[in-house]
């Protein structure tokens, strides 16, 4: 067979071609790294790699995560030691002013610092990861309006009690029937009730507002679906509110964690028909976190009175016994008259209660024990006598408490807010004004507003750690609100009331182990955090291995390869030139 020039130079020219792409590709492996550069070069090899990428990927996403779960939990673990730190300070504080040996002056300097350390404590609980990120709020923060006790079942009655009004996220809401005859229900049953019917209101619905409606121990929270600042709920009206336990409670947004609050309530000594909007802590930097009565002198006026304060025993110039007081304070602040009262011994054994402000009996033929409480009206009154001794019939002690004013004769308005010491209500005409001589009590409170859920990592395919303690755990429960503890302290300590004082500190160690025991937890969970990442890091250490051994090039081989493209670029390139050298195209050139 005949082979012509052309022939030759053709295939000497293809050769040279392919000797150069072969040249360019293995180029490329040396500029990139890699020797697979597209399906088409391996489609095997090609399935590999992108499985090993995708591996990788997930790998340092959950080591990401491990990286964001581990830094909250620092924090966390960071603000439950000075909790611990700060807890174990105000027992210091707690040991030292239940002591004999101070008297009210004493414990009202001790007060002063117990309050600093409270506003200490409500910063460690509402600490942030990052922006608007609580450490203990769990998933979300929520507005609320929490309801004074009620009893259940609850007998919802069409046209009686059956009607509610609430302001969600400053949205008002219109009347909202409850029922369309008479029903009796449990709590929880009577919480999804009101939760579907304020749900189902025309005027929430358009705005896009809902709640949450639950029964916590005896009372009703209404809580805004909302989250953050903005969310907001209160019962303003409606012939059920009374029933409901909202002519009065306490309210609060969901700018913080833990919000200190005020719960309000109408005195049931009250004639008038006035009513009282959910208690609110507006700034709680100024705050005392003292409780208070608002006391009307006539329908338009009042004055408001810090009942923080101590109780006064006095003894009847007349008494002949050896009877002398050992301790006196307020056990229940919503239960204050402000009224007079007497101790009066009727025998060496026996005592009466009176009111000498109202004239009434409160108690007769009570037994006395020397060094026994004596308990009426949210006061709290110890005698004893010496030994030997004991009282005589006729002896007698006067008992009052003497509030602090803090304002004086203000014009009362329907409806308009009160503000003093951080605080925000308001009260209105209801079923009818106000009376003179009706109170309303805002006693001092704190409420968890984040919820129970927790945040979770995947750590594996199906496999999630949970890197978060819910705040209700730690500071408002199961055993002890940490919070109001120091609240009970406070009040005993400008109350001057060393029983109080000495009854705060099994809170407080309550709230001591309640704290170490989330410590532990946390603890448990950075330790889980840090054995997973090594885990995931031997992994990933694994997988980088193997893609490098599916993806990577022999470098020494692949510039070997190389140099042999090269030279046999170089040699065609030759070969190619003699054959023109001795072509007919040379001559004919």
């Amino acid at each position: 067979m005949r082979v012509t020039e052309q022939q030759v130079f053709g295939f000497l020219v293809n050769s040279y071609q392919r000797a150069r792409s072969h040249a360019l590709r293995l180029q490329e492996h040396l500029a990139t790294g890699k020797q697979v550069l597209q399906p088409s070069d391996d489609p095997g090899r090609f399935h590999r790699i992108v499985g090993e990428h995708i591996t990788l990927t997930r790998l340092e996403q959950r080591l990401r995560n491990i990286s964001t779960a581990t830094t909250r939990v620092e924090l966390a673990d960071t603000s439950l030691q000075g909790t611990t730190a700060t807890l174990s300070r105000i027992r210091q504080l707690a040991v030292q002013y239940a002591s004999d040996t101070n008297g009210a002056a004493e414990r009202a300097a001790g007060a002063h610092e117990v309050r600093a350390l409270f506003q200490h404590l409500l910063q460690l609980g509402n600490a942030e990861f990052d922006e608007n990120q609580p450490v203990f709020g769990g998933t979300s923060r929520h507005g609320f309006a929490a309801g004074l006790a009620v009893s259940a079942p609850i007998t919802l009655t069409n046209a009686v009690a059956d009607t509610l009004s609430v302001r969600i996220d400053g949205v008002t809401s219109g009347l909202i029937d409850l029922t369309s005859g008479t029903e009796t229900l449990t709590g929880p049953e009577t919480a999804a009730r009101v939760q579907s019917r304020i749900n189902t209101d025309s005027t929430l619905l358009a705005a896009g507002k809902s709640v949450s409606v639950t029964y916590e121990n005896g009372r009703l929270v209404i809580a805004s679906n909302s989250e953050g600042p903005s969310a907001s709920a209160e019962v303003v009206g409606g012939s059920a509110r009374g029933l409901l336990g909202f002519n009065g409670g306490s309210a609060g947004d969901g700018a913080s964690t833990f919000v200190p609050t005020v719960v309000t309530q109408v005195a049931s000594t009250n004639i008038g028909g006035a009513t009282i909007s959910q208690g609110q802590v507006r700034n709680p930097g100024v705050t005392s976190f003292d409780n208070h009565l608002i006391r009307f002198t006539g329908p338009a006026s009042f004055d408001v009175l810090n009942t923080s304060t101590p109780v006064a025993v006095t003894a009847n110039v007349t008494n002949v016994g050896r009877v002398g007081t050992i301790d006196a304070g307020v056990v229940d602040h919503q239960r204050l008259t402000l009224d007079s009262y007497e101790i009066q011994f009727t025998s060496s054994s026996q005592y009466s209660v009176v009111n000498t402000t109202t004239g009434s009996t409160l108690s007769t033929g009570n037994s006395y024990v020397s060094g026994s409480a004596i308990e009426f009206d949210g006061l709290r009154v110890v005698l004893a006598h010496e030994q030997p001794g004991s009282p005589v019939t006729g002896d007698r002690f006067a008992v009052a408490l003497a509030p602090k004013t803090v304002l004086s004769g203000q014009t009362y308005v329907s409806g308009a807010a009160i503000t003093f010491d951080g605080l925000q209500f308001a009260i209105s005409d209801g079923t009818a004004p106000p009376a003179a001589g009706d109170l309303f009590h805002i006693v001092s409170q704190s409420r968890y507003t984040g919820d129970s859920s927790v945040h979770e990592i995947e750590v594996a395919d199906g496999e999630v750690i949970s890197t978060s303690v819910p705040g209700h755990e730690v500071f408002s429960g199961p055993n002890v609100n940490v919070f109001e503890a120091v609240q009970h302290l406070l009040a005993a300590l400008r109350g001057n009331f060393r029983a109080g004082v000495e009854e705060s500190l099994g809170d407080l160690d309550h709230a001591l182990s309640q704290v170490s025991a989330a410590q532990a937890e946390v603890g448990a969970i950075a330790n889980r955090l840090e054995a997973t990442s090594s885990a995931l890091d031997d992994t990933r250490v694994l997988a980088t291995n193997t893609l490098s051994s599916f993806e990577d090039i022999d470098l020494a081989r692949t510039i070997s390869a190389l140099t042999l493209q090269e030279y046999a670029i170089q040699a065609a390139g030759e070969t190619l030139g003699r054959i023109f050298d001795n072509s007919l195209l040379k001559h004919l050139r």
